[in-house]
Order: structure tokens, then sequence, then C-alpha cells
């Protein structure tokens, strides 16, 4: 049988479709066939992250442990990298609309995450894009919460650690249960760095997801004992770090980024470094993203008219200085493309999908877009 993109069937043709013997197994909210011919994935057309669906109008997620025989079929052989599904047997991918079933079309293996050998989470690339109208049909919007205001921008000059305060307490929730701390904080922190500590207790978070602010405890200088070296790289290939002295309490120094052993100075103090940190962060984090590659000035300039620059000198980045814009429940980060000197990459994050809407209207080759 051969289906086109948005057909709709019963659910029976959907399952049909896998061929003879096949075997039916629950995955989260969807449900997965395996036959001799192909298999088949239904899901549900609802907009639940925990539960899996359709993620954006290029992938869908498979959320749930998942049975080894459906396992195999969706990423390959065995749970490693470096394996293929099985070529000649396609996956299909429906959405269920109103109890029928609506062809997305095949889709293949991108990710996936295993646990103890058990397939828990598969990532599957849906080729083409889905049409917006399509996508809202498979994936309804839904209506976004309350997002964190933008008072804080008024604030950044003039009081950066109450601009970071208001940022962060309305960005991050506050965890319900978090263990007191009695750990003193020694005179050689700075206020800010210390602010900021006090802000972690509740809200761990912002320590950093992708780079990582070091915590109190494992606060050392480095090789030369010359700075306390603050916040590093994931990988370790570079870090900030303060002058070392011990009456730094009453002081806003300069941050100094060292990439292969040569320091360079941020162009903001540590108080408004840890403001663009967490900006960074909350742009890289969010649990939905939205990012483009060599984007050309005069488009930049489109997308700049919707959103509020952050009154902050760029953050010296190695992938090059770097700005910010934010919109409510949003955060972009803006860097040069290092090839070109008029494009830059731009990476969003936002809270919801419903902040990133908007912003489709605007016609931009997005890589990846949530919205």
């Amino acid at each position: 049988m051969s289906l086109t993109r948005s057909a709709i069937v019963d659910v029976s043709v959907a399952i049909d479709l896998a061929g003879a013997e096949p075997e039916v197994f629950d995955v989260g909210r969807s449900t997965v066939v395996v036959g001799a011919a192909a298999g088949v994935i239904i899901g549900d057309a609802a907009d639940d992250p925990a539960a899996g669906g359709v993620w954006n109008d290029q992938e869908f997620r498979l959320r749930g442990l998942t049975p080894a025989v459906a396992a195999s079929r969706l990423t390959g052989r065995e749970p490693f990298a470096g394996s293929e599904p099985d070529l000649d047997r396609p996956v299909h991918l429906f959405v269920r609309v109103d109890g029928l079933a609506v062809y997305i079309g095949p889709v293949r293996h991108s990710r996936s995450t295993w646990t103890n050998g058990e397939l828990n989470s598969c990532h599957l690339r849906i080729d083409p894009p889905l049409s917006r109208e399509l996508l809202d049909t498979v994936r309804p919007p839904t209506v976004a919460p309350l997002s964190p205001g933008l008072d804080w921008l008024d604030r950044v000059r003039t009081d950066p650690g109450l601009a970071l305060e208001s940022f962060v307490t309305g960005w991050y929730p506050a965890q319900t249960e978090t263990r007191p701390t009695d750990i003193a904080i020694p005179g050689s922190i700075p206020y800010a760095l210390a602010d900021f500590y006090r802000l972690s207790e509740k809200r761990p978070a912002i320590l950093g997801g992708q780079n990582f602010i070091q915590p109190l405890t494992r606060l050392s200088t480095d090789i030369h004992g010359e700075r306390l070296v603050v916040a590093t790289e994931n990988q370790g290939c570079w870090h900030w770090s303060i002058p070392w002295q011990l009456d730094a309490a009453g002081t806003d120094p300069d941050v100094w980024l060292t990439e292969d052993d040569a320091p360079a100075r941020e162009e903001e103090p540590l108080s408004r470094f840890l403001l663009q940190f967490s900006l960074f962060e909350a742009s890289m984090t969010a649990p939905y993203q939205a990012f483009l590659r060599n984007l050309p000035e005069q488009l930049l300039s489109e997308l700049e008219a919707c959103l509020h620059r952050v009154p902050l000198r760029p953050f010296l980045a190695p992938i090059g200085p770097t700005n910010f814009l934010v919109g409510p429940g949003l955060v972009a980060h803006i860097s040069p493309e290092l090839n070109s000197s008029n494009e830059s990459d731009v990476w969003i994050g936002a809270l919801h999908r419903s902040p990133l809407r908007p912003l489709s209207r605007l016609q931009l080759p997005w890589r990846r877009f949530d919205g």
C-alpha cells in the first residue's frame, strides 16, 4: 500500500502496513508495531515533552522503555554508536488525530539513549520537514504559562546584581527541598560571586549545564597561583578566572578568559559577567531551541527588531564576541560566523514553544525551530 503524507486512515490500516505477524507494543503514549514488512509508530497528537511525540517539523521523539525487537528495528542491531537501522524494512510514522491516523512518512534514527541495555528514548528524523499546517495538526499548539518579565533589563548597567537575581528567579523555579548550607563564604570571594552562590542554593541549575561556575567548595587558583578559577568550559578547553587576593569581598574584579594558557580580559567586570554567563547558559540549556547559521546582516536586523538587546558589551567566548537578545521567556545569543565578516550564528532558548512561534513569521532559514 502506498500512502502520501497527511493521508488519513484507520488505525488498523496503519498497523497492517507492518506486514505479517505484527508484534504490537505500548511505548509511553505511542504504539510501536514490528512486522515482517515494516515498523510502524503511532503517536498521539499532543505536546507533552515527557511523553514524546512530534517535537518539531523535523523530529519525532519516542519516550519510554522499548522492547528489544522494536529497539533493534528502530536504531540498529545493538545499542552502540554507529549501529544502523534495517534499511530494507522502513519505519512509518503516524499520529492519532480524532481517532484516526495521519500519515507523516518514513522516519530514520537520529539519536537514542539506552539504560542498562534498554532503549528509553529515541529521536527519529522526519524528512522532508513538515509544513506549519500539518505540524499544528499533529502537535497542536498549547497555551504557555506566564512568561518571566523583562523589568531586569533596566537594571543591567546600574545594578547588575539585582538584574541577575531578577532574571534567574524568573527563569529557574526554586527547588522545594534544599539542604541548608553552613559553608562560610570567605572574604577572598568578591561580593557578586558570593551573591551568585547564595542564589544557587535554591536554584543549583544556575551553576551551568553547558559550561559551569565552579562550586564554592571546589574553587581553586590556576596553575600559577595568581588567579581564582571561577568557571570552566564543559570539556576543560578554557576557563574564566579573576585575580586572587585575600580581601576581595568588596571588589568587582576583571574576568580573564584563558585558552591554551593565553589569557584575554572580558569586557565586563565580574558582576555583569555573571549575568552574561547566566544568559548564555539559559539559551543553551532551555527545553525549546531554535538556531540559525550564516545569517546575513540584513536578516539579523529583522530578528533584532522582534527582541530586546541586553545592554552589555560582548561576552568574550572563544566562539567570538557574543551579544544577547531577550524576550519574555526567551534568550538568544549571537556570535559572528567564523568564516564571514557580515554573517552571524544565532542560538535561541525558550521556556515554552509559544515565545518562539512569532519568530516563524520572519521566514528565516532555521536549522532547527521548536516553536
